[in-house]
C-alpha cells in the first residue's frame, strides 16, 4: 500500500511541475527557441514526444527522473510511476484512441498541438480543469 501512495505522490509531484513547465515552454521567447519543434506535428504519430529541442528535453526529463531524489521511493513505485508516463507519452503521441472515462483520453493532446493555447497537462487533465486551459470533453 505504501509503494502505490509514493507512486501516486511522484505522479502528482509530476502533474503540477510538469503542467508549469510546459505552460512556461509556450511563453512566446521559449516557444520560438525550444518547444516549436515539438509542435511540428499536429497530429502527433508515434514516439513524437521525444521529438523535442535537447535543451527542453533536458529540463523535461530533470522533472520526469526527480522523485527518487526527492522523496523516497521503491524501485516498484518508481517503476509503476515511469510506466505510466511512458505509455501516456507515447499513447498521446500515437494517433491512438484510447479513453479510460473520467481519468484519461489520447483525444486531449491531439487537441493541444492542434490550438497550442490549451491542454497543457500530463497526462491528465486535472491542472487544466484547475486552470480553466483545458479544451474538450472531459473524459
Amino acid at each position: 500500500a505504501k509503494c502505490v501512495a509514493v507512486a501516486v505522490g511522484a505522479v502528482v509531484y509530476q502533474l503540477l511541475v510538469e503542467y508549469y513547465w510546459h505552460r512556461a515552454m509556450h511563453l512566446p521567447y521559449f516557444y520560438k527557441r525550444f518547444h516549436k519543434m515539438h509542435h511540428h506535428y499536429k497530429s502527433p504519430r508515434p514516439f513524437d514526444d521525444l521529438y523535442i529541442h535537447p535543451l527542453e528535453s533536458f529540463g523535461y526529463y530533470c522533472i520526469l527522473y526527480a522523485p527518487p531524489f526527492l522523496f523516497p521511493i521503491h524501485v516498484l513505485g518508481f517503476a509503476a510511476y515511469m510506466g505510466i508516463m511512458g505509455v501516456a507519452g507515447v499513447l498521446d503521441h500515437s494517433g491512438v484512441r484510447l479513453t479510460i472515462p473520467g481519468v484519461y483520453t489520447t483525444k486531449d493532446h491531439d487537441v493541444h498541438h492542434q490550438q497550442f493555447d490549451c491542454n497543457y497537462a500530463f497526462p491528465f487533465v486535472w491542472m487544466d480543469l484547475l486552470h480553466g486551459t483545458f479544451a474538450g470533453e472531459y473524459a
